[in-house]
């Protein structure tokens, strides 16, 4: 009577084992299964893994995954396997049985057992995570009531739980890969480079405009520390940034000389700031990098628009003041001034002669800017003096001149040179024009000519106002007129010493300028006895 408890005890204990036995077994099954789907990252895979388990558990004759549309509340097949089964629409069209069985959460046979006329049995696996429904699969077996269990009940609803964390999974990947394309097409959009690091100086970061600015070549340096792929005076330069904005915390700019690729040279501008996260703790250090040659060439042609419409406004003003001057004069010889007054006619005839020549100049000027512009500008070579040519200018102002003088120096001996008289003749009257345009009442215009290596040098200096040292690179410019306050009087379209240079150039001569504020400017022309 005694050994009874005992065996009881026994039998229970050895129940408990077998049911431990049963549930390790189990989870070591729902563990396999868990990774085979979770480790898939594409739907395609993550529905056909699905299946193929689900298949392998219940052997199943069709097996339909559905998905609901997040718009509204209908759904579409996103995977099928086995035999398409006719009947399958008549199931779905009840919307409140799947509605159910989706609020329920648990996988659900819709056959009666008892009923004997059924062929095959229908269920529905609800594919559902912790925070909405994804879908639901839809499987018809053989009419086999033996597998239908509580522990083919776990684990189908486990495969269909881990199935809908592998779905939210492989969606959150494709929106932080989207995501990520699109910051990285926003980052190589951006003109400027732009490179991050960590604060070990390795790369976290870095756009392809960055990679062409700095030279970087093709293979990756995601990972890498700067130093590894940086060289010469920027890399010391991002060395130096580095440690100082490291150590002050604020962000800093500096610029470096820097070769990108083989005989390119460019300025880069160079802006470095404290990477931080939500904490306000640091994690890195971004660079901007900025091709400043882009930057200058920007600048170059907004202030060459900025001249071309002073200068369209110049030359009108130019235009109009000589013909307005013309014309007043004209009516007053035609109409106030007596035939018999020849002093007075005289003088108004030589103010129309003056500013008819002034015309005549500001005309031939816009008519070598257009052949200039348009390629058409050509040269007819001959033998001439020069020192014939600066006469014979000289001799033209000197009937003009009130208060300056003109003095000459002109070595003997001088020879002929090959070259275009006429535009020789308005290279003269654009240099001389300028002397006596920027003199003062009272000053005096030097002019000399001499023999140097092949060359005839012809300067002439004056004692006008001068022109300032930063301004001096820029007046051979189109359109270029000095900034000074004492000028403002002084008319004029910002082309004659341009197409100067242009004629020189063309002549395979040169032009030089020297100039001191209040003591005068000195231009000299060089040009080659011969051709050849």
């Amino acid at each position: 009577m005694k050994t009874i408890p005992l065996e009881k005890d026994q039998n229970f204990l050895n129940q408990t084992i077998l049911s431990l036995t049963d549930q390790i077994d189990l989870f070591e099954t729902f563990q396999d299964l868990s990774l085979k789907i979770i480790s898939q990252f594409d739907l395609e895979n993550i529905f056909e893994t699905f299946c193929t388990i689900v298949k392998e558990v219940m052997n199943y004759q069709s097996a339909t995954i559905y998905l609901f549309n997040e718009k509204d509340e209908s759904f579409s097949i996103a995977h099928h396997s086995g035999v398409v089964a006719e009947f399958e629409e008549r199931i779905l069209s009840d919307l409140k049985v799947i509605n159910w069985i989706m609020k329920q959460g648990r996988w659900t046979v819709l056959t009666d057992f008892q009923d004997r006329n059924a062929e095959c049995i229908i269920s529905i696996l609800p594919i559902k995570s912790p925070n909405h429904p994804i879908g639901f699969m839809v499987i018809i077996t053989e009419f086999e009531k033996a597998i239908y269990n509580q522990k083919l009940s776990s684990i189908l609803n486990f495969l269909a739980s881990q199935t809908a964390i592998a779905v939210e999974n492989q969606n959150l990947y494709a929106k932080i890969n989207k995501s990520n394309v699109y910051m990285t097409n926003m980052l190589d959009s951006i003109i400027n480079g732009i490179m991050a690091t960590n604060m070990k100086g390795e790369v976290t970061l870095v756009s392809r405009n960055a990679t062409a600015i700095l030279g970087i070549k093709k293979s990756p340096v995601m990972g890498k520390h700067y130093k590894q792929f940086l060289k010469g005076t920027l890399k010391n330069k991002i060395d130096e940034m580095f440690s100082d904005i490291a150590g002050k915390g604020f962000a800093i700019e500096s610029m470096v000389n820097h070769s990108p690729y083989k005989e390119v040279n460019i300025t880069v501008g160079i802006t470095a700031s404290l990477l931080t996260d939500k904490n306000k703790n640091t994690i890195g250090i971004i660079f901007i990098f900025r091709d400043m040659s882009a930057s200058k060439e920007i600048e170059r042609l907004t202030k060459l628009d900025e001249m071309k419409s002073e200068f369209v406004s110049n030359v009108s003003h130019e235009l109009r003041t000589p013909l307005s001057i013309i014309k007043s004069y004209s009516e007053a010889l035609l109409t106030q001034v007596e035939p018999d007054d020849h002093q007075t006619r005289e003088q108004f005839l030589s103010v129309i002669d003056n500013e008819t020549d002034r015309l005549a100049t500001i005309v031939t000027n816009l008519l070598d800017l257009s052949r200039i512009e348009s390629g058409k500008f050509e040269l007819n070579y001959s033998a001439v003096s020069l020192k014939d040519i600066v006469n014979s200018v000289i001799a033209v102002f000197k009937t003009k001149l009130v208060n300056i003088d003109i003095f000459t120096d002109f070595e003997k001996g001088l020879p002929l040179i090959d070259a275009d008289e006429d535009k020789i003749r308005e290279v003269l009257v654009n240099l001389i024009a300028n002397s006596i345009k920027f003199s003062p009442m009272g000053g005096t215009i030097s002019i000399s000519i001499m023999q140097q290596k092949g060359l005839v040098v012809c300067s002439i200096s004056d004692t006008g106002i001068g022109i300032p040292k930063n301004e001096i690179n820029h007046i051979f410019e189109k359109f270029f007129r000095v900034d000074n306050s004492d000028t403002y009087e002084i008319e004029g379209t910002g082309l004659g010493l341009s197409i100067v240079k242009h004629i020189m150039d063309s002549h395979k001569g040169g032009i030089s300028v020297d100039s001191i504020i209040g003591k005068g400017s000195v231009f000299t022309i060089y040009l080659p006895i011969n051709r050849s």
